[in-house]
């Protein structure tokens, strides 16, 4: 009889377990010219974007629309608008629990500019980049030579609608040092040691 009363108990604690996980759904509106035609929402540092949270649907300039995440204790997602036009904005890292209200909007699609810092002991002899999370690497952006220990330069990329790129860089004795999802919109500083 005292087991029937544990696993009875056991039960209907589960539910209020489950119920006591943050909730890590939000809203989203689009502040931006263009409508969005996908959104995705995926538990921060996976490879994968995963299902479009809008099921296809969209969103118009100025509408909001529920995303809806699991309570499952994650809180921290990697998010991504697809605009029309193909344009992205991502945001890594981002506290869906303690952010009820994600606004979003399309970036300027004129080029990316940043600056790399050589904080390594060996001239930067080449400096690679790609879009985050994609799988071929754009080669070479160090047109006018070398990086020295200590310097730094300003690196333009081409337009891609977005902020967050891979960098990799090698050094003139044959290190290469990889950055993995580089905001360079809000870091245009890139430390590279």
């Amino acid at each position: 009889m005292n087991l029937v009363k544990i696993a009875l108990a056991a039960a209907l604690l589960v539910p209020a377990a489950a119920m006591a996980q943050p909730d890590p759904s939000f809203m989203i509106r689009n502040e931006g010219q263009k409508p969005i035609t996908a959104f995705f929402a995926t538990p921060a540092g996976r490879a994968n974007w995963g299902q479009d949270r809008l099921n296809g649907r969209g969103l118009a300039v100025g509408a909001t629309a529920a995303i809806r995440l699991r309570r499952d204790g994650n809180c921290i997602y990697d998010l991504r608008a697809t605009f029309a036009g193909g344009q992205t904005e991502d945001r890594r890292a981002v506290n869906t629990c303690t952010m009820k209200r994600v606004a979003v909007k399309e970036l300027a699609a004129g080029p990316r500019a940043f600056r790399v810092l050589n904080q390594g002991a060996a001239p930067i002899v080449e400096l690679d980049a790609r879009p985050a999370g994609s799988a071929k690497w754009e080669v070479n952006h160090l047109p006018r030579g070398a990086i020295a220990p200590g310097q730094a330069r300003q690196i333009t990329l081409p337009p891609r609608g977005g902020c967050v790129f891979d960098l990799r860089v090698r050094f003139a004795n044959g290190t290469v040092r990889e950055k993995h999802a580089a905001d360079l919109c809000r870091a245009p500083d890139q430390a590279i040691r």
